[in-house]
């Protein structure tokens, strides 16, 4: 038999699965006024809010106020992120009879695991015919920014924590920007939180929703008064459907007092903390020689353990010795911070023995007692075999100690040799000979450094090589052209292209531009003196090319170009 599910089935079962996957938030109890400065004879009304728990509230009687009706009830439910939260509230409507503050006591509610209580608060109250002054309370308003630190007056190092909060009473509020001031003078460590969120507070006996959207723990790196400032706000409230308003708030800058730490400050100083030890474990007691073990430092507390620096220890003379590894394990809570910092160092004893292993040694600043705390370490020791299966290698230390002569691991120096070699007398430094020898490398090392040098000044220098570079080039083709000089028909040709290609190289030109008239104009601006030379020689070469019996000899005209282009580098005018 086919059963058909139903849509009043469906829908239960979602119901089921959202009920079974939902948690109860947690239990709370909070009494709050619709305002805070009143006049004798106005209506205040009280609000008790209960959260995750259903109980009757009945109207208390509160010294100074008249019961005039109620309650008015709501009630609200919510999920968010699979946790059920409901909200029941009982709002009473009284009568100021009294002409001084007066003070709504806390009461207290049963819970379902133990008593709920609230605060109590004063209500500030004005007689007849005055302006209220708000007893000296601050009115945040309908939304407010506001800077708040765990302490206002430090010791250099000494932790803080700041939080920057958004007040809120109304529920239509989107924030639309803020900003986060910087904190010069402090060192700073954000801690790590879930994305900001609405959360009521009562404030005066108002209720406000508080968002905390930064909270960082900073450590004063100056003496003296630092300020924080410039939490600014930007939102809009709805004031209907389609209507709305800008709202604006701006925290006021709070101060922090910042003294110096007390003097004398000991010269092995390693800082503030609330807490600090140091423990040391090495991964053997007993080892063999050449065989590597690992001592970790580890120093652990309440500060800012990451400005704990690499220790200066006392290594054995017989250690070898390698640069610690740095291994932080810190946690950034709204407390602080908190955590450790190990030093893992690499140790290979070179030479048997007994050895105490070298523990760091110092002085900290205990900001909980203002006083100077010594930090000591449990001694350690290391026995270390001869490893005599294993072939002796080069000694190579690397700690941090003054030089040790050792009895072991000695190679020594041979003082007779019978072999082949030149007496000592032939290589006596007095003698010419010897000495001439000896200069030898070092004038050619000279030389080549020299010469490498004009070389990196002449590529350097783009006018230089070009210049060089037309030299060389003219060079060739004149000797190209040389070669052929008992064959006119092929040196006439080959000694006009050469001259061509010098002048382009001179004019820095590419072949396109090669037209005897604008040729004849920039030679006019670098060798006025020699252009009708230049005119003549290249006249006499196009000729040649068609009637060489009517120009001069191949000899003849080679002298002539040699002749020209060394008159041409003499006057060239850049």
């Amino acid at each position: 038999m086919q059963q058909h599910l139903t849509a009043s089935h469906f829908f239960g079962m979602i119901f089921l699965l959202m009920t079974g996957f939902t948690g109860s938030a947690q239990e709370a109890f909070e009494v709050s006024v619709d305002r805070n400065s009143v006049r004798t004879g106005e209506q205040v009304q009280v609000t008790f809010t209960l959260k995750n728990i259903k109980r009757n509230i009945d109207a208390p009687d509160i010294e100074g106020l008249k019961l005039l009706f109620g309650p008015s009830t709501s009630n609200s439910t919510s999920i968010f992120n699979g946790t059920r939260t409901s909200e029941r509230t009982y709002t009473f409507t009284y009568q100021v009879t009294s002409k001084s503050n007066i003070t709504v006591p806390a009461f207290e509610l049963r819970g379902s695991k133990s008593p709920l209580k609230s605060k109590a608060f004063t209500i500030q109250v004005t007689p007849r015919g005055q302006t209220s002054k708000g007893g000296g309370q601050r009115d945040l308003g309908n939304v407010a920014c506001i800077i708040e630190a765990s302490k206002r007056n430090v010791h250099i190092g000494e932790p803080l924590t700041v939080s920057f909060k958004i007040f809120n009473r109304a529920n239509n509020l989107d924030v639309r920007n803020y900003t986060i001031p910087e904190t010069p003078g402090f060192w700073k460590e954000t801690v790590e939180t879930s994305e900001p969120r609405w959360e009521p507070q009562i404030i005066s006996g108002k209720r406000y929703n508080v968002a905390t959207v930064r909270t960082m723990v900073l450590f004063p790196q100056q003496t003296g008064t630092l300020i924080i400032d410039g939490f600014d706000l930007v939102g809009y409230m709805r004031t209907s459907f389609f209507d709305g308003q800008n709202v604006t708030a701006s925290a006021d800058p709070i101060k922090i007092t910042v003294t110096p730490l007390p003097e004398p400050i000991p010269r092995s100083f390693l800082g503030s903390f609330g807490r600090l030890r140091v423990s040391a474990e090495q991964s053997q007691r007993e080892c063999s020689t050449n065989e590597a073990i690992t001592l970790d430092l580890t120093f652990s507390g309440e500060g800012n353990i990451k400005f704990i620096q690499d220790p200066d220890l006392n290594w054995p003379g017989e250690f070898e010795v390698f640069d610690p590894e740095v291994i932080d394990r810190v946690k950034i809570t709204e407390n602080g911070e908190t955590g450790s910092r190990t030093f893992r160092y690499v140790v290979i004893p070179r030479a048997p023995g007994d050895y105490a292993m070298p523990l760091p040694s110092g002085q900290w600043f205990n900001w909980r007692t203002n006083a100077y705390s010594t930090l000591n370490a449990n001694p350690l020791k290391l026995s270390v075999n001869r490893n005599d299966s294993a072939a002796a290698g080069p000694v190579n230390y690397n700690a941090k100690t003054d030089v040790q002569v050792l009895n072991q691991d000695i190679n020594f120096i041979h003082t007779e040799w019978s072999g082949p070699c030149l007496p000592k007398t032939r290589w006596d430094l007095r003698k010419p000979l010897t000495a001439s020898l000896l200069a030898i490398g070092p004038m050619l090392f000279g030389l080549s450094a020299w010469v490498r040098r004009r070389r990196n000044e002449w590529e350097q220098n783009p006018k230089s090589a070009r210049k060089r570079k037309a030299r060389q080039n003219v060079r060739k083709e004149l000797r190209a052209a040389r070669n052929q000089v008992n064959t006119p028909n092929a040196f006439y040709p080959a000694l006009g292209s050469g001259l061509e290609q010098y002048l382009l190289a001179k004019l820095e030109w590419n072949s396109s531009q090669m037209q005897r008239d604008a040729l004849l104009v920039e030679l006019q601006t670098h060798v006025p003196n020699l252009v009708a030379s230049w005119k003549t020689l290249l006249d006499d070469l196009d000729l040649a090319r068609y009637a060489p019996a009517q120009v001069l000899q191949p000899n003849d005209m080679l002298q002539k170009a040699e002749s020209l282009v060394s008159e041409t580098e003499k006057a060239w005018n850049a």
